[in-house]
């Protein structure tokens, strides 16, 4: 087995170029902050990434960001399985075609709405 320095990436393995492939055309793997991610420019001034998936773990649970303007993160959800990235993902997506201006504050940040959501704790994605 080949060790990486902490500051080498480690390549995308088999699990996360097979999961990428699930969600859809749309979706791309990419280096962000030295992570292997899945990625997704929604194309209205919102991404998606989906973290902590390079891993050949099936149990171990994803964080997915929506990001605005690719430098502020609006939406946070973790603790997703593996099985519901999907949905959340769609769930994110639909939120991000349908926010408007008024629903951010002057900070920029989303107003009215908690920022981080824990997948098991809510049922918006069901």
């Amino acid at each position: 087995m080949k060790y990486h320095s902490t500051w080498e990436a480690i390549p995308p393995i088999k699990h996360l170029r097979e999961l990428c492939h699930a969600l859809g055309s749309g979706y791309r793997i990419r280096l962000f902050d030295g992570e292997q991610v899945i990625y997704r420019d929604f194309g209205n001034g919102y991404d998606l990434e989906i973290s902590g998936m390079n891993t050949s773990s099936l149990r171990k649970k994803a964080i997915l960001y929506l990001w605005k303007d690719a430098n502020r993160i609006i939406k946070k959800v973790i603790d997703v399985p593996q099985r519901d990235i999907g949905k959340w993902a769609e769930w994110l997506r639909n939120k991000a075609e349908h926010f408007t201006s008024e629903d951010f504050g002057k900070d920029g940040y989303l107003k009215n709405e908690v920022r981080t959501i824990k997948a098991g704790d809510s049922s918006d994605a069901s």
